[in-house]
C-alpha cells in the first residue's frame, strides 16, 4: 500500500514540477520584434501623348499594261498581195503606215459599176426634169386656171429620179470605201504584240490579222485596300519604281480615275495611273515596258487630329495602360486608324497629353497605385557624377 502511495506522489511530483517549468518558460520567453509591413509601389515608365496630323506614304504595287490594244482585221475580204515585210511581233510603226493590202481587183469593178449606175441615174433625172417642165407648160396652155394635179406635173417621177440618184451616191460612195478598206493601215503609233496571217492568206471580213498596242501610253492597275483606298488624296503624286539589271528606276504617275468596284476576294478597290515618260533613264527604260511589275508610292494622304502610341505600350487586341492624374492605373482601348511598325495612330481612346504606361509588369489592376520612374533625376545624378 506504502509502494501505490508513494508511486502515486511521484507522479504527481513530477507533472506539478513540468508544469511548473512551463509556465516559467513562457512567463520569462523572449518577445520578437514586430516590425510594419510596408508595400512596394510599382513604379512605372510613361510617355505623354500628343495629337496631330499623320502624313503618311500609301503604299501599292501592280503590272503595266498599254491604255491601248486593239486587233488588226479588214472590212472587207480577199487575198493578201500586200503585207509590210517587217510585219512580225515587237515590230513598231506610224499612225497610217500601210502594214497590209488585199487584192482590189474586184473593189475596182465595183466602183467602176457604181459611177456607171450613178450616171444613168443623174442622165433620168435630167430627162425627168425636163418633162416635168414640159407638163408644167402644157397645163398653163390647156388647164386654164384649175391647179394641176402632181401626177400631171411628173412630181412621183421626179421624186422617183431624185431617189434613184441619190442611192446610186451612197453605192458610189459605199465602193470607194470598201475599196480604201483594202489597205489595213496603223490606226495609231503603235507596236506589233502578235501575228495570225501574212501574205497570200485570204481574208474574211473581221478576220484578225494580227495584235498591235500602242507603246507610248501605259498605264498601270493599283489595287488599295479598303482603309487606305478612304485616304487617298484626290490628286495625288504617284511614284513607280523597279530595280532592274542591278539598278533603280523610278517613273511618275497620274491617277486617271477609280474603277469603282470592290474586289470580293481581296476586298481591295482598284485605281488607274498613266504613266510619264522619264527621260533620264536610258532609251529602253524611258516608259517601263508593258507586263513588267512595279511598285508605287502615293503620296499626300493625311489623318487629321490622330494620337502616335508607341507600339511597345499596346498590350493584347489594341488596348494601353494610363497613369491618370492620381496615378491610378487606367485601362484603355483603342480605336485605330492606321499602324507602322513603331506606332499605332488612334482616334479614340486616348487624350492629347495623357500619359501611356511603357513598363511591362505582371498582374496589373485597374485602379492600382503606381509611382512614376523620375528619369530627370537620374539625369543629373549621372550629370553631377561624370
Amino acid at each position: 500500500m506504502k509502494t501505490v502511495i508513494t508511486t502515486v506522489v511521484s507522479i504527481a511530483t513530477v507533472v506539478g514540477l513540468t508544469i511548473f517549468g512551463v509556465k516559467l518558460l513562457e512567463a520569462n520567453a523572449p518577445e520578437a520584434e514586430k516590425k510594419q509591413r510596408l508595400e512596394a509601389t510599382p513604379v512605372v515608365e510613361v510617355e505623354v501623348v500628343s495629337k496631330g496630323d499623320l502624313e503618311f506614304p500609301l503604299e501599292s504595287e501592280g503590272i503595266v499594261v498599254a491604255s491601248r490594244e486593239t486587233i488588226l482585221s479588214s472590212q472587207v475580204g480577199g487575198r493578201l498581195v500586200v503585207v509590210d515585210d517587217n510585219f512580225e511581233i515587237g515590230a513598231t510603226y506610224k499612225k497610217g503606215h500601210v502594214i497590209a493590202e488585199i487584192d482590189t481587183i474586184d473593189y475596182q469593178a465595183a466602183v467602176a459599176q457604181a459611177e456607171s449606175t450613178l450616171a444613168d441615174a443623174e442622165l433620168a433625172l435630167i430627162q425627168e426634169e425636163a418633162r416635168a417642165q414640159q407638163a408644167e407648160r402644157d397645163w398653163k396652155k390647156i388647164g386654164g386656171d384649175k391647179p394641176a394635179s402632181d401626177l400631171v406635173l411628173r412630181i412621183p417621177f421626179l421624186t422617183s429620179a431624185k431617189a434613184r440618184v441619190a442611192a446610186a451616191i451612197a453605192a458610189r460612195d459605199k465602193a470607194e470605201a470598201d475599196l480604201a478598206r483594202t489597205k489595213i493601215v496603223a490606226p495609231f503609233d503603235c507596236r506589233v504584240r502578235s501575228v495570225n496571217l501574212n501574205l497570200g492568206a485570204t481574208m474574211v471580213p473581221g478576220a484578225q490579222l494580227g495584235t498591235i498596242y500602242d507603246p507610248n501610253n501605259l498605264m498601270i492597275r493599283l489595287p488599295f485596300s479598303l482603309d487606305d483606298y478612304a485616304q487617298l488624296p484626290e490628286k495625288a503624286d504617284v511614284t513607280l519604281s523597279a530595280d532592274i539589271g542591278g539598278k533603280s528606276y523610278e517613273w511618275e504617275a497620274e491617277m486617271m480615275w477609280e474603277l469603282g468596284a470592290v474586289d470580293q476576294k481581296t476586298l481591295s478597290s482598284f485605281v488607274l495611273a498613266k504613266i510619264i515618260a522619264n527621260n533620264d533613264h536610258p532609251y529602253r527604260f524611258v516608259l517601263p515596258s508593258p507586263g513588267i511589275f512595279l511598285n508605287a508610292t502615293v503620296k499626300g494622304a493625311v489623318l487629321p487630329g490622330v494620337i502616335g502610341v508607341p507600339r511597345s505600350a499596346i498590350r493584347g487586341r489594341n488596348q494601353i495602360f494610363v497613369l491618370n492624374g492620381e496615378n491610378k492605373l487606367e485601362l484603355r482601348e483603342l480605336m485605330v486608324a492606321r499602324q507602322t511598325a513603331d506606332h499605332v495612330f488612334a482616334t479614340q481612346g486616348i487624350a492629347d497629353g495623357e500619359k501611356v504606361i511603357l513598363t511591362k509588369f505582371d498582374m496589373p489592376i485597374p485602379g492600382m497605385t503606381l509611382q512614376l520612374e523620375k528619369t530627370d533625376e537620374k539625369k543629373e545624378d549621372n550629370n553631377q557624377s561624370n
